[in-house]
């Protein structure tokens, strides 16, 4: 296991004190978290739902069909089978005693055909899941857009085309107006960098289309007004009477060096 030079300096300091038997109160080592401290888990709709059929295709649907994608025949089609078998998820966060747990709902489950028509059974799927979370103590976390765009919205351009930011503004209002009631804390977007270079630039991801040097860049500027436009939306509209928050999730990367600094 790799360990971080700031592992490695906690972990000297704590065979220090504890040798010595100075310094064994050091905040630094033997401290507490905060009552209000939120202790969480993460999955994505696509990840853990399954249910590929019961409701809109994603483009992820697609792309995990497609046996050039992947190789073993994998696919997210079952999942762990939480679109049936969400309780025994809710029963899973209450053995590890988080506080808050974090989801995404699916495009496509709601409105099948990104824009328009609203699918029912959708819509009743997360109110059901936010229910069972509300009566376990547990605080849903909302992401509207972990990667899985509607393959309908796709066919005319997906995040190539600009009227994704009308199309992402009318899905995030119909979330926050079905479930913004008891949802406090909503990221409107998951790891645009992914989106924009992965999936439109070298084409490794879902949808699979390549232009690093031009649509990367024209989807990332849609993302950020979409971010945008879903984030004002709660704002003006709901935030007076929901009382919530909006954000982005944005990813990172750590970084250490290959060999040693050379001294001169």
């Amino acid at each position: 296991m790799k360990v971080t030079n700031c592992a490695r300096f906690l972990m000297q300091f704590a065979v220090f004190a504890l040798t010595t038997g100075i310094y064994v109160d050091e905040p630094l080592v033997y401290d507490n978290f905060s009552s209000d401290f939120m202790w969480a888990a993460a999955t994505s709709a696509y990840q853990i739902e399954g249910g590929w059929d019961a409701d809109g295709l994603s483009i992820y649907d697609v792309w995990m069909n497609d046996p050039n994608h992947v190789s073993d025949g994998s696919s997210r089609k079952v999942a762990c089978n939480s679109y049936y078998f969400y309780q025994k998820d809710i029963e899973a966060l209450q053995s590890l005693g988080v506080t808050h747990y974090r989801f995404s709902i699916s495009w496509a489950r709601v409105l099948p055909n990104g824009i328009g028509e609203v699918n029912q059974a959708g819509i009743d799927y997360y109110k059901t899941l936010i229910a069972a979370l509300k009566a376990a103590k547990i605080e849903p976390m909302v992401t509207l857009y972990h990667w899985d765009l509607p393959q309908a919205l796709e066919l005319i351009g997906g995040w190539l085309n600009i009227s994704i930011v009308d199309w992402f503004e009318e899905y995030s209002r119909l979330c926050y107006t079905e479930f913004g009631n008891d949802v406090k804390y909503w990221i409107t977007i998951n790891e645009p960098w992914v989106i924009a270079y992965q999936g439109y630039g070298s084409g490794n991801t879902a949808p699979g289309t390549y232009g690093p040097g031009t649509y990367t860049y024209q989807v990332g500027h849609h993302i950020i007004l979409a971010h945008a436009r879903a984030y004002q939306a709660y704002e003006t509209s709901f935030k007076p009477t929901q009382n919530g928050k909006v954000g982005i999730t944005l990813n990172i990367n750590w970084y250490d060096q290959r060999r040693p600094i050379r001294k001169y």
